[in-house]
């Protein structure tokens, strides 16, 4: 049997569709290094390349030439999912278990691949929208873009964690950091708690780390995208050697010197945070 694969990118549910397999399944192989995902958005969600699957599917699956559209071809091997991998966000999500000796795999694969194959003729050879995902791995898509617009990505990312609470959270970002040799530093609440204890106890840490280092901190973490409302941890991506050059270190934690701090505070409008800072200042006036 044939099955045609465009020169496109596929969400992880095309891509779970076209292995007849679930789309835990396409995690597992992510965790396991079995399969590559060609990209990462910003928002966490994943796209893979004609190349991707069938680097995945080989040798099993072998490419065969064409004038038009590629076209690759299934042998006899049974592919079956990893019966282990390693701890993962998939872990936590209830689901039925693939994992089945009893599976007749090949025969899922061939009917979801011809399953794929006829909703591509009923394009009638017109390019295939790309399918969003609705699955608790990946955020909701994002708005289709406006011709001529240019939107400017925001540098500020939530998470829940799966390494514990704020203090857990704390202490893995600065093993994380130590460890890698990378930077960060924490702001806001979290920020003047290293300085002072708060009146006000608090439910989410803000720490700044460059922008090259945000996927370390999110595998590393295991952080899960989540909103602002019910988020854990705020990432705040940023390549300024100002913020990382004057961080002072409190309590075996990194800071942002105060004067980054009270910038922080007020361009967030924390009005008790700001009390706080300027109450810490007198005291520091008072003991100078």
């Amino acid at each position: 049997m044939k099955l045609q694969l465009e020169d496109r990118l596929y969400t992880s549910t095309e891509v779970a569709d076209i292995l007849g397999v679930s789309l835990r399944s396409v995690y597992r192989y992510l965790d396991d290094g079995k399969i590559n995902a060609e990209v990462k958005t910003a928002t966490g969600r994943l796209r893979f390349t004609r190349d991707n699957i069938l680097d995945f599917l080989r040798p099993e699956v072998k490419e065969i030439p064409s004038e038009t559209t590629p076209v690759v071809e299934k042998g006899t091997a049974t592919v079956r999912p990893s019966e282990t991998s390693t701890p993962s966000v998939v872990a936590d999500v209830k689901e039925e278990d693939e994992v089945d000796d009893d599976v007749d795999w090949l025969a899922r694969f061939r009917a979801s691949a011809q399953k794929f194959r006829q909703g591509q003729e009923n394009q009638n050879n017109e390019s295939v929208s790309e399918l969003s995902d609705t699955s608790v791995f990946e955020p909701e898509p994002e708005p289709a873009p406006v011709a001529q617009e240019i939107r400017k990505e925001s540098p500020y990312f939530y998470y829940r964690s799966l390494t514990g609470g704020l203090k857990d959270i704390a202490q893995n970002i600065d093993k994380v950091a130590r460890r890698s040799n990378v930077d960060y530093v924490f702001t806001l609440n979290a920020g003047l708690s290293l300085y002072k204890p708060l009146r006000n106890p608090f439910s989410l840490l803000h720490a700044y780390i460059r922008t090259a280092d945000r996927d370390l901190f999110e595998k590393l973490l295991r952080l899960v995208p989540s909103e602002e409302d019910n988020a854990q941890l705020c990432l705040i991506v940023s390549d300024d050697d100002g913020i990382f050059g004057t961080k002072v270190e409190l309590h075996g934690l990194f800071v942002v010197s105060k004067e980054q701090l009270k910038n922080d505070i007020d361009t967030a409008k924390n009005a008790d945070l700001a009390q706080e800072l300027e109450q810490l200042s007198v005291v520091e006036s008072d003991h100078g």
